[in-house]
């Protein structure tokens, strides 16, 4: 008996196709160069002789050491935490 070609079926294929094309993306170069400024000694601000000391007043000064009082009790927890676990 003579084999014929199933009208349904794909003929099948030889050759693979190219493989696909990495996508390229093009990412614009942002200049934050100040296009007004003239580097110059004239132009540069000179901080000779300053001295910057910083402060706090005593509402931050509180919060500081709430802070610190709530971290310290947070220890305290933890390490009550681990001290009642028994080694395995």
């Amino acid at each position: 008996m003579r084999e014929r070609a199933h009208p349904n079926r794909m003929p099948t294929i030889d050759t693979f196709p190219d493989p696909p094309v990495a996508p390229q993306i093009d990412t614009p170069v942002i200049q934050t160069q100040d296009l007004e400024h003239n580097p110059a000694p004239e132009t540069r601000v000179s901080n000779k002789g300053i001295k910057v000391t910083p402060t706090l007043n005593e509402d931050e000064d509180r919060d500081l050491a709430k802070e610190d009082e709530e971290a310290l009790k947070s220890v305290e927890e933890l390490e009550k935490q681990y001290r009642g676990q028994v080694p395995s």
